[in-house]
C-alpha cells in the first residue's frame, strides 16, 4: 500500500513538472523577440578629438536626445583618419543601435571614395540628419587681414611661406582651404599642415603655427577667430559683415560647401529600433535645449527622419563625386 501511494505520487510529481516545462516554453514563445529599447546607455561616437565642431555639436545634442530616449547617452571621441577609423569601427559593430555615429558628409560619403576603407554606401543604416551648416574660412583673431582679397597678397608676398590647417585630409575643414585656395589661384603657394580633429589644428592656430582654416560657425562658440568669407549662398544673419566666398571672387562649384551630418548605425538595424531612435533625434532637434545651442552657434538644424535622410544620402553619394574631382581628390 505504501509504495502504491509513493508511486502516485512521484508519477503526480512528474505530471505537474511535465505542466510546468509546458507553460514554460509556452511563455516563452508568446514574449517578444526584441526587448524594450533602450535598456542600456546608447553610445554616440564624435570621429574626431574633443574641442571640433563636430564634437561640439553632438555634445550640444547629446542631453536633448538622450532624455528623448528614456534613456541615458554618452559621447564617445574616437580621432584618426579623417573620421574613417571611427567610421570603420561603426560599420563593424552589433546592429542592436546601442552604438551610433555621428558621421558628416565627408566621412560618409567622400572618403570612402578617396581611400580604402572596410565601409561604403551600404554600409549603413541612417537614423536622421541633424544639421547642415556652410563652411567658413577663418584667420587668427589677432590677423590684420580683413578679406579674402587680404589672404591672396598675403601668400603671394610669401609663396611657401603661410600654412593652412585641417582635421584630416578629405575632411570638410580640408575642402574648405582648397575650395578657397584653388578659388583665389594660389594653391601652390601655401602649404596644407593635417590635424587629428578641429580642436587641435585650433592649437596649431593659437600658436601662429597655421594662419588659415575653415570650419563651422560653430567653433566661434569656443574659439577667438576672425572669420573672412563663409561658403554660403548668402550672407549669415548671425555675420552681415562676413563676405561670401562667391562675393570674394571664387566661382561655382567652389563657392558654397555645406558640412551636414547625422547619426548611422550599421546596416541590419530592426526597423523598430530605427524608428525609436529616428523619433527621438526628432524630438532632441526640436528641443529647446537644442535649439538655443543651435542658435548661439549659428547650426542650422535640417532634420530629416530615417527614410528621408537615407534618400538625401545615397543622392548626395552619389553628387560629391564632383566635389572630390573639383578638389583633385
Amino acid at each position: 500500500m505504501l509504495m502504491r501511494k509513493s508511486l502516485h505520487r512521484r508519477s503526480s510529481l512528474r505530471h505537474s513538472l511535465s505542466l510546468l516545462g509546458a507553460m514554460a516554453a509556452t511563455i516563452a514563445l508568446a514574449a517578444p523577440v526584441h526587448a524594450e529599447f533602450p535598456e542600456k546607455p546608447v553610445t554616440l561616437i564624435a570621429p574626431f578629438n574633443a574641442g571640433g565642431g563636430t564634437d561640439l555639436l553632438l555634445r550640444g545634442f547629446q542631453a536633448p536626445f538622450a532624455e528623448a530616449l528614456g534613456g541615458k547617452a554618452v559621447v564617445q571621441n574616437m580621432a584618426g583618419g579623417s573620421g574613417t577609423v571611427a567610421a570603420s569601427h561603426l560599420a563593424g559593430v552589433d546592429a542592436d543601435g546601442y552604438t551610433l555615429g555621428y558621421l558628416s558628409v565627408t566621412v560618409s560619403t567622400i572618403q570612402p571614395q578617396i581611400k580604402n576603407v572596410p565601409y561604403d554606401a551600404d554600409s549603413w543604416s541612417p537614423i536622421c540628419s541633424v544639421a547642415a551648416s556652410p563652411t567658413l574660412f577663418y584667420a587668427r583673431a589677432d590677423s590684420d587681414l580683413e578679406n579674402l582679397a587680404d589672404v591672396k597678397a598675403a601668400v603671394e608676398e610669401k609663396p611657401g611661406e603661410l600654412l593652412y590647417g585641417s582635421s584630416g585630409p578629405g575632411a570638410i575643414t580640408h575642402l574648405t582651404m582648397v575650395s578657397a585656395m584653388s578659388g583665389l589661384g594660389i594653391m601652390d603657394q601655401v602649404k596644407h599642415l593635417p590635424h587629428e580633429g578641429s580642436g587641435p589644428a585650433m592649437k596649431s592656430m593659437a600658436g601662429g603655427i597655421i594662419q588659415f582654416f575653415g570650419d563651422t560657425e560653430v567653433l566661434l562658440s569656443s574659439y577667438e577667430l576672425k572669420p573672412l568669407a563663409v561658403f554660403a549662398d548668402e550672407r549669415l544673419a548671425s555675420l552681415p559683415d562676413v563676405q561670401t566666398a562667391a562675393e570674394a571672387g571664387i566661382e561655382p562649384p567652389l563657392n558654397e560647401l555645406y558640412l551636414w551630418g547625422g547619426l548611422f548605425a550599421p546596416t541590419g538595424l530592426p526597423d523598430e529600433v530605427r524608428d525609436t531612435l529616428s523619433a527621438a533625434c526628432a524630438a532632441a532637434v526640436e528641443s529647446d535645449a537644442f535649439e538655443e545651442f543651435a542658435a548661439s552657434t549659428g547650426t542650422v538644424i535640417a532634420y530629416r527622419d530615417a527614410a528621408e535622410f537615407e534618400e538625401f544620402f545615397r543622392s548626395q553619394y552619389d553628387a560629391n563625386q564632383a566635389l572630390i574631382d573639383a578638389a583633385g581628390l
